[in-house]
């Protein structure tokens, strides 16, 4: 199984749930798709985020599945 990058894109999704304690946001895109980021990913940490803002996703795309890679929030 390769695990090689195959696409990077951006998507905008809105923050549905932020627990900075737990280092964890879950957001929803448009199509309904929750992501979720972490304390540890790209971006200007959780403390930023905040339930009903948007957020730039930027997400890596392998065959088999889509993860988040960093994120800014919009607001």
């Amino acid at each position: 199984m390769s695990t090689a990058r195959s696409d990077r894109s951006h998507l905008t999704a809105t923050a549905h749930e932020v627990l900075p304690k737990f280092g964890l946001a879950f957001l929803i895109d448009d199509h309904q798709t929750t992501w979720t980021i972490t304390g540890s990913m790209e971006g200007p940490g959780l403390d930023t985020v905040r339930t009903g803002q948007r957020v730039q996703l930027t997400l890596d795309h392998y065959p088999d599945f889509s993860v988040v890679r960093a994120y800014v929030p919009l607001d």
